[in-house]
């Protein structure tokens, strides 16, 4: 059978000092809660969003455009989820972005400027290289819309003459 004894068996100074003070916990920045300061969301009245996560259906959007700018999915897919001129840039732009492998979206970003609009970033990961892309959309009927969309630039084609190499 095995107890602890009530007292503590170690000659030193410092331990039976520790012994008889009554166990205090210091107070740390880790410990002390902090009080709550107003936003700048909520001084302008704009409801504050429910922790930082991204909307579960914004996060599948950005994810099913990254599939489409990769050229793995249709841009018919998006047909109800994107307005006409973000379809034809989205179609133009089919397949621009390289990627051996699906692309993996790694993060995606939102802020509301507007009650019933988001602007969203997403970093898509293809082989070894990231890519973005940004879109604004709106709520339609119970689902996201998009109708804005950015992208790095990199792999758009160009229009006009080829340029020739000196040789």
């Amino acid at each position: 059978m095995s107890h602890t004894p009530a007292c503590h068996s170690c000659p030193r100074p410092l331990c039976a000092r520790a012994a008889s003070a009554h166990h205090r916990p210091a107070r740390t920045l880790a410990r002390t809660p902090v009080p709550p300061r107003p936003t700048l969301a909520r001084r302008r009245g704009l409801p504050v969003l429910a922790g930082h996560r991204t909307p579960g259906d914004v996060h599948l959007l950005a994810q099913r455009m990254a599939e489409v700018l990769v050229g793995r999915r249709a841009t018919e897919v998006l047909r109800d989820h994107v307005t006409v001129s973000v379809r034809e840039e989205l179609r133009s732009m089919r397949g621009t972005v390289s990627c051996e492998l699906a692309p993996r979206l790694t993060r995606v970003f939102h802020q509301r400027p507007d009650a019933e609009g988001v602007e969203a970033s997403a970093v898509i990961r293809c082989d070894r290289r990231s890519r973005v892309f940004a879109f604004r959309a709106r709520r339609e009927e119970g689902r996201w819309v998009c109708t804005h969309l950015e992208t790095d630039g990199v792999g758009r084609r160009r229009c006009g003459l080829p340029v020739e190499s000196a040789r």
